[in-house]
């Protein structure tokens, strides 16, 4: 189920996606992470994407983590309300939530990014 919600801003409807989803993605965000993490390769059973899928997989969120990275900061800095000290430049917060919520981060950090008007690039834009 996908929860719709209207903006008290601009008024249009919203679709918030859960931890699971990943926005333009077939497969669950479990196994897109599985996959960028190393757990799941090109070696492992035949019932796992086909190894062009997933080097697509691992290419895009190379080419997403600073877009990812950005955006977490900055729901961190306008929601949280976090100060500059904790969102320091030195400290990668991606690299955080992957160290501590592991299953699970690349949903969340998708969510985080979709549900507050950021957007993640797809293969056509790639250029």
């Amino acid at each position: 189920m996908i929860n719709r919600m209207k903006c008290t801003v601009c008024g249009r409807l919203h679709r918030q996606l859960t931890d699971g989803m990943i926005k333009f993605k077939q497969y669950s965000a479990e196994v897109i992470e599985d996959v960028v993490d190393g757990v799941i390769t090109e070696a492992d059973p035949i019932d796992y994407p086909c190894e062009g899928t997933m080097k697509h997989w691992r290419w895009w969120f190379q080419y997403n983590r600073e877009q990812m990275e950005g955006q977490i900061r900055s729901a961190g800095h306008r929601l949280l309300g976090f100060y500059n000290g904790f969102l320091s430049p030195v400290e990668s917060l991606l690299g955080e939530i992957r160290e501590r919520i592991s299953p699970g981060w690349l949903g969340m950090v998708c969510r985080i990014v979709n549900n507050t008007g950021g957007a993640l690039r797809t293969k056509t834009e790639y250029g």
